[in-house]
């Protein structure tokens, strides 16, 4: 919509693939949303809504589904922190009260005999058991207590009810013994589900912290302190008071504070944790450094162009960031799951129950076997499935030079058959350099580049900028081109001594019927090389051509190659001739291109792809790139390129190096694989283990699980999940 706003949130509460299920639906059903997604790995909300609400309202309705909502993006590494801070501490308190609660319920079997005296021994398993429930286990309780309020219920409704089943069971017995009776006390299990499920939250929260490790990595790049000339004095102020247009100087070994361009001195700057280029890359005068890279060898001062989130470094961690709040489509399986997936147990529970009172009202398995259905149960690996993978995923691809905006892209990766690459800046280095300067006489030898690079100065095309660069090299002296006009996609035109001059490619001096005969072979020749022609006549007269050279990167041939491998169709876009095109394509292995294209015609091609029914990546690097990125399927802007092509891309490729392109597509089928091992490993649990859980097989087979093997069970389920994560961060994307 045309209103349309988007807001993230911090949100406190939430545990479950439930907590997110309650409050997605609980948002998006409000009149003005558009759509709410969730994310539990790192508890935030990213909401896009118009005018019909506001913000407050969104936070009420939050806070209404019982959740702490707060506008801003969360703090991913703090909140990390925190949490397992927390978890520890309740872990540990919890695990000093159940060990000796273990050995006393156990005794008559360590021992031989029940320690203190069957009452005692029940009275103090009670107290120990109360302490670590409603103590150490006070936050679970309290979340069950709020959900039952808004007559809901979630994972941590099914931790407690299992734990509290245990403990008023236990309590009902403590009962009959002080009246002379005797049964089964479960005062143990019922603590060691919540010291169980604790262990599990702090292992989990120690794996979440590991999958943000990138991003921490990132942020710890930029320096505290920065060096500033001011009125020629050395002065050490902060960062954060950097501003455009600042002079600092950067030491040796230090890094830069800010983005800039150098000043003085040549340094090699190691920029491998923005690039995830190894070697340290040569800088001159006027080239660009950005903040958070380091210096090797040589002080240099650098005037300031962007500082504080403005940085390129910060729109890195930005894009991270933003990247954890997209779900993979693959995920909406399990939010429908998750949606019904408490209400099922419980229902099995109760059937469980009827079940076995009916059929064996004295039998232990009657409390045992609910108390591990409600615990097993628990759809917490469903909730952590994707977006941990995500997490771990867009972490790594950061490290590599490659940002993703989210999960959704990855998926969309691993379904790209077409991929569409911009020649200029792309496959090729995008610095053409001169090759060939040729008149058609020798009176206009010294007059052709003089001429064509007087009216090529005001341009900022690449092919103006080589020709321009290459009469000062020559030191030659500009004349004044008067009326000059711009043909896109074509060249351009003007005066000179009153004289009209034309000067762009063949199918321009083909319109205006210009014979270019002479030069025709040359011109084939040079093409033949995929070089670049430069056509230029005076009067409807040709006068001579100049000829450019656009390096091949030295790399494109093999990612062609490899390439080829993964999807069905490759293809070349480029403004050149025909065969200066097809000189450039035969080069690198391709077969399929597109010559003489103009700007506004990328976008037509890859909508002509798409209606052919192929799923489209285009890769590109300029602003006449920027429409193309954005309708293809997937766009991918070259990290050099300019900051319209980066916006309008899913994927910006930091290292100007085409193998970034193979791994994304190595990454992204990795990725998507994980998180259908981590989906499967999810359902699948809960379908074989809440049959053992309720007894199904007891009467048969004697198969069975305690409430604490399920709270075992559950905890190592999350844990599975998280850790398989992880193992995007190692695997080999080369």
């Amino acid at each position: 919509m045309a209103n349309s706003k988007e807001l993230t949130l911090k949100i406190e509460g939430m545990h479950c693939a439930s907590c997110v299920a309650i409050v997605e639906k609980g948002i998006n059903k409000l009149e003005g949303v558009d759509e709410c997604r969730v994310n539990l790995a790192i508890h935030s909300a990213t909401v896009e809504f118009n005018n019909q609400i506001s913000s407050e309202k969104i936070i009420k309705e939050i806070e209404e589904l019982g959740y702490k909502a707060t506008i801003g993006r969360p703090d991913i590494l703090a909140a990390n922190e925190k949490e397992a801070k927390s978890a520890k501490e309740a872990f540990t308190i919890s695990l000093g009260l159940s060990l000796p609660l273990m050995v006393i319920a156990m005794s008559p079997m360590l021992f031989g005999q029940v320690l203190f005296g069957t009452l005692y021994n029940a009275i103090i398993q009670a107290v120990l058991s109360g302490v670590v429930i409603f103590y150490s286990g006070q936050s679970i309780i309290f979340d069950a207590l709020k959900q039952t309020k808004h007559l809901r219920a979630n994972m941590n409704s099914l931790i407690a009810m299992g734990s509290l089943s245990a403990f008023f069971w236990s309590m009902y017995v403590l009962y009959k013994i002080i009246n002379g009776g005797t049964d089964l006390l479960y005062f143990e299990s019922g603590a060691m589900i919540i010291t169980l499920i604790l262990l599990g939250r702090y292992l989990e929260a120690k794996s979440k912290g590991k999958a943000g490790e990138a991003i921490k990595a990132l942020l710890n790049l930029t320096p505290t302190k920065a060096l500033a000339l001011i009125n020629g004095v050395e002065i050490e102020i902060d960062t954060s008071v950097v501003k455009e247009g600042m002079t600092l100087l950067v030491r040796p070994g230090e890094r830069i504070p800010a983005d800039g361009t150098i000043l003085e001195n040549a340094p090699f700057i190691d920029e491998s944790m923005l690039t995830g280029e190894s070697l340290p890359v040569e800088k001159k005068e006027q080239d660009l450094v950005y903040g958070g890279s380091l210096n090797g060898n040589i002080p240099f001062q650098m005037k300031v162009t962007a500082s504080g989130e403005k940085t390129f470094l910060s729109s890195i961690i930005r894009l991270v960031s933003d990247a954890q709040s997209k779900k993979a489509p693959v995920q909406q399986l399990a939010d429908k799951v998750s949606a019904v997936f408490v209400p099922i147990v419980l229902g099995i529970a109760l059937i469980t129950a009827i079940s076995w009172y009916i059929f064996a009202p004295n039998d232990p398995m009657f409390i045992r076997s609910v108390i591990s259905v409600l615990i097993i149960a628990c759809p917490c690996s469903l909730g952590l499935a994707t977006p941990t993978a995500i997490l771990a995923g867009t972490g790594r691809a950061a490290k590599e030079g490659i940002i993703i905006r989210g999960g959704d892209v990855l998926e969309k990766v691993t379904k790209v058959d077409s991929i569409i690459f911009d020649k200029t800046g792309t496959l090729t280095h995008g610095q053409l350099e001169v090759t060939l300067v040729q008149a058609t006489s020798e009176k206009l030898a010294d007059e052709l580049l003089k001429i064509v690079a007087s009216a090529e100065i005001q341009s900022e095309h690449p092919v103006a900028k080589a020709i321009v660069k290459q009469a000062k090299r020559e030191n030659i002296e500009f004349v004044k081109i008067k009326n000059i006009e711009s043909l896109p996609g074509a060249g351009i035109m003007g005066n000179y001594n009153e004289r009209e001059i034309l000067i762009g490619n063949k199918r321009l001096m083909v319109q205006n019927k210009i014979d270019i005969s002479s030069l025709e072979q040359t011109a084939e020749l040079e093409m033949d090389k995929g070089r670049t022609i430069v056509y230029a006549a005076m009067d409807n007269h040709i006068i001579g051509i100049i000829t450019l050279a656009d390096k091949i990167r030295s790399e494109a041939k093999e990612v062609i190659s490899n390439l080829k491998n993964i999807v069905k169709e490759i293809t070349m876009l480029s403004g050149d001739s025909r065969k200066t095109a097809g000189g450039v394509a035969r080069s690198i292995g391709l077969d399929s291109f597109e010559a003489e294209v103009k700007p506004d015609q990328k976008q037509m091609i890859v909508t002509s792809l798409q209606k052919a029914g192929y799923t489209i990546a285009m890769i590109g690097d300029g602003i006449n790139d920027a429409p193309a990125l954005a309708k293809a399927d997937v766009g991918i802007a070259i990290g050099s390129g300019t900051d319209i092509a980066i916006e309008s891309s899913d994927i910006v490729l930091v290292k100007t190096e085409l193998h970034s392109v193979e791994k994304l597509f190595v990454l992204s089928k990795q990725t998507l694989r994980v998180i259908k091992q981590n989906l499967f490993w999810a359902f699948i649990y809960n379908i074989l283990a809440i049959p053992i859980a309720a007894g199904l097989f007891y009467p048969i087979f004697g198969l069975t699980l305690s409430p604490m093997v399920a709270a075992a069970a559950m905890s190592f389920s999350s844990l599975f999940v998280v850790s398989n994560s992880l193992r995007l961060n190692k695997i080999d994307i080369s």
